[in-house]
């Protein structure tokens, strides 16, 4: 079996501008946990997923150790219909995973299989001549997997 027998094909991309807030958003929508990163010319700039969005929310938590300059360690009250918000102008490029793990199309199933466990991570972004065609996740790879269980089962007798 082949890559390209079990990858999905045209992946949902992100560009490297896009903010976090945005990126949540195309994740939530299109029930992913993960997309390859484009430049304009659809070059492939990284890999974005949601463990790299928990990363930075780690990295941005305020420390019990660290004063803060604009509060008193009170809780401020604010009138009945007051909002604050707290923009957050943080991009892609700034969370991402520049390495972009890759495999041909035409790549047996079980290299691909390896190669995301050893190198622990979900998803491999799949290129024909460098560019690219699809994804497999690892749900993907469970996929085949029962597929592959299903055809060497031996046919039930009636």
């Amino acid at each position: 079996m082949k890559v390209k027998d079990i990858m999905r094909k045209n992946p949902i991309t992100v560009t490297a501008d896009m903010t976090v807030r945005e990126l949540a958003r195309v994740f939530i929508d299109n029930r992913i946990s993960g997309a390859p990163v484009v430049d304009g010319d659809e070059a492939l700039l990284g890999v974005v997923s949601q463990t790299d969005l928990v990363r930075r929310d780690r990295e941005m938590m305020p420390s019990a150790d660290i004063p803060s300059f604009y509060h008193n360690g009170e809780k401020e009250t604010y009138g009945k219909g007051f909002q604050i918000e707290d923009p957050d102008f943080t991009r892609v490029q700034d969370v991402m995973t520049p390495a972009v793990l890759s495999a041909d199309e035409n790549a047996p199933v079980e290299e691909v299989a390896r190669l995301m466990l050893s190198k622990h991570v979900h998803r491999i972004v799949v290129t024909r001549d460098g560019k690219l065609t699809g994804i497999v996740t690892s749900m993907d790879m469970l996929r085949a997997l029962l597929t592959l269980a299903a055809k060497a089962r031996p046919a039930a007798k009636t």
